[in-house]
């Protein structure tokens, strides 16, 4: 393959990359905005997975790139070199000074950015309804249907429902959160402290895929503690309740 070749199956490619990160940087800032992680599906991939696919078409892109400018670095060097009057500069030195430059850069970016990273304190709205103190949330007080259920509907259906099932999980059936045959139970009725549906959805449980993308809001979490403290029923679903 001769270099002409060469260099329009790199540049072809790099247009692709480069319509790649068009594509899912619109999705992940317009179709999919922060925060649609537990809310939102589009063709069959959630946020965090079209971030993912937006990080590996970047690399691409960026590797293309680099392989671009080895192509051409015999020009760049020589333009490079009549634009700063030096004579006859070395293609290999050159090389290795622009390879350490981008390294340093990147290692100082890198440092830079992990080292700056700060958590949030907690803050308070500001909005009306802030104002007013909720009461606390009792066993007592919850209903499976009105108050539980829709914490699934909401945040759980999309990818673990009649439509989709990922990992092989359904919420919309207790057996599945119960546990039956071999499925494992992730509900243990009153011990909420030590359920794993709990530890799921509080962030606690670490070790499978995409588990900061299961956390739910402080409330939600209150919420389902209190149900599963008060015995986990889940009542058959009458007419009143459609």
């Amino acid at each position: 393959m001769n270099r002409t070749v060469a260099n329009i199956i790199i540049d072809l490619i790099a247009v692709l990359l480069f319509l790649g990160m068009i594509a899912t940087g619109y999705l992940l800032r317009f179709a999919l905005p922060p925060g649609s992680d537990t809310t939102l599906v589009l063709w069959g991939c959630i946020r965090y997975q079209w971030g993912n696919l937006h990080l590996w078409i970047s690399l691409g892109f960026l590797a293309v790139l680099v392989v671009h400018i080895a192509l051409h670095w015999n020009w760049i060097v020589t333009v490079v070199g009549k634009r700063c009057r030096l004579l006859k500069p070395s293609l290999i030195r050159s090389g290795i000074l622009t390879a350490l430059v981008v390294m340093l850069s990147m290692t100082l970016f890198m440092w830079s950015a992990h080292d700056s990273v700060k958590e949030l304190s907690p803050s308070v709205p500001i909005n009306a309804s802030s104002a007013t103190v909720q009461a606390p949330i009792g066993p007592e007080s919850i209903e499976f249907w009105q108050d539980v259920y829709p914490i699934f509907e909401t945040n759980c259906l999309s990818c673990h429902g009649p439509q989709r099932q990922l990992g092989g999980f359904r919420v919309d059936r207790s057996d599945y959160l119960f546990g039956s045959g071999e499925r494992k139970p992730w509900i243990l009725p009153g011990q909420s402290a030590i359920s794993p549906l709990i530890a799921l959805v509080s962030a606690a449980k670490k070790d499978m895929p995409m588990a900061d993308t299961h956390t739910l809001s402080e409330q939600d979490i209150t919420r389902l503690k209190a149900w599963i403290d008060s015995g986990a029923k889940w009542p058959v679903k009458t007419g009143a309740e459609k």
